[in-house]
């Protein structure tokens, strides 16, 4: 009898664990490689709670996150928009208990998750679009950490004067990288957003505006759709920081993350300024954040992580961990922490061209609320588009007309 005793006297404790464990142990979604990482040192660096990273496609998907298997918490894009706030728990609780002060994010970032000024989602990090060179081809002229596009044009041109019979060159051609053909249509003023049933507007005259500058970009400094598409053809098969190292090309879109992904010796002669205008630079509208699916069962342990995920301190341990791995990953997932003093104080450590280039508050332009469904738009319909109208003979019909279409089918999928 005493035998049995003492054995259940061991087992309750080891029951009473597991029950605590499994109890306490929310589920988070998401697609990001990062976070897997983040969870491990999460979990190690206490034992109150548990969090178990499931890898999920399309984690920003309502019906999946309003479904009885929804997870307990989601960090990935696309959780802002009018169609997918629905589904998160309000996290006003967590500010009201002074669990967390809001005033370390970024303001107008911070607003893209509320709504009526009541948050749901909250932003864990962004990017940004940027022109890399070799630091010998900028002029004196573009100066401060921002080149416009029209300053990318001039900077160009001049490049372009460096051809010599035996070796050709050309300073930058907006169909090298398409994604530049939609900053710039950002940056002119086509204010791409979402309508509060969920449609996508625009504003189209401005959106013509960055097409004529491409197109009249092509055909005045770069001497023709004809001779663009030659020297492309011939000379662009290697990436960007190669043919920047080659001295083949003068300049060559990116954004801040893929920036840092370059290999160290390979970026070595490189620099890069943001693309942008005055004082104002557009940000990526792949923003990642985090929230709290209204069907979660776990909303304290998924409460706790979020506050640590958002913690300054908690962010310099990820890119200490990060930088002792050597990950190729940059920053917080990926991208510019949405804890500005993060940006400001923590990151140049890390990377030392940040230092001295991290924009202020107030530079930052983030972009306007977008539906669910904008990156697959993006990279369906809108990019391709503008593709082909700033090319030599355009051949789709109006963007209204071809999304339409576009939306129709994605429907009956």
């Amino acid at each position: 009898m005493k035998k049995l005793i003492f054995a259940a006297a061991l087992v309750l404790p080891l029951l009473t664990g597991c029950f605590l464990i499994e109890r306490n142990t929310a589920i988070l979604w998401t697609d990001i490689p990062e976070v897997a990482a983040y969870v491990e040192i999460f979990n190690a660096s206490q034992t109150d709670y548990r969090v178990e990273l499931v890898y999920a496609e399309q984690p920003a998907d309502y019906h999946r996150l309003t479904s009885d298997s929804a997870p307990d918490i989601v960090i990935a894009e696309g959780l802002a928009s009018n169609s997918t706030i629905p589904a998160f728990e309000p996290l006003d609780k967590m500010i009201e208990d002074e669990l967390f002060d809001p005033s370390i994010l970024y303001p107008d970032l911070y607003k893209l998750g509320c709504r009526e000024e009541i948050p749901y989602v909250l932003p864990v990090s962004f990017n940004i679009p940027a022109i890399m060179y070799k630091r010998d081809n900028l002029s004196k002229e573009t100066e401060g950490i921002i080149i416009s596009p029209d300053e990318l044009k001039s900077e160009a041109e001049i490049f372009n004067g460096r051809t010599t019979d035996e070796f050709r060159v050309k300073g930058f051609a907006p169909a090298w990288t398409p994604e530049f053909l939609l900053y710039n249509a950002f940056i002119t003023g086509s204010e791409f957003s979402e309508t509060i049933d969920g449609s996508l507007i625009w504003n189209e005259t401005k959106l013509i505006d960055s097409i004529d500058f491409s197109r009249d970009w092509t055909e005045n400094i770069n001497s023709g759709f004809q001779e663009e598409e030659d020297f492309t053809i011939t000379y662009c098969y290697d990436p960007g920081y190669k043919l920047l190292n080659a001295g083949r090309i003068g300049f060559y879109y990116t954004t801040l993350r893929d920036f840092f992904t370059i290999p160290a010796e390979d970026r070595a002669s490189l620099d890069f300024k943001w693309l942008g205008s005055e004082k104002s630079i557009p940000v990526s509208e792949d923003i990642i954040y985090v929230g709290i699916p209204e069907k979660s069962g776990k909303q304290k342990a998924a409460r706790e992580f979020i506050m640590w995920l958002l913690d300054g301190e908690t962010q310099k341990t990820l890119l200490d961990s990060s930088q002792f791995k050597r990950s190729r990953g940059f920053g917080i997932c990926g991208g510019l922490s949405s804890v500005h003093i993060v940006n400001e104080l923590v990151m140049p450590e890390y990377y030392k061209l940040l230092i001295g280039n991290v924009p202020p508050i107030e530079y930052f332009d983030f972009p306007d609320n977008l539906p669910s469904y904008w990156m697959s738009a993006r990279a369906d319909v809108i990019i391709p588009w503008l593709e082909d109208q700033s090319s030599i003979e355009p051949e789709m019909g109006t963007l209204t007309g071809i999304l339409k279409t576009w939306t129709l089918q994605e429907q009956k999928k």
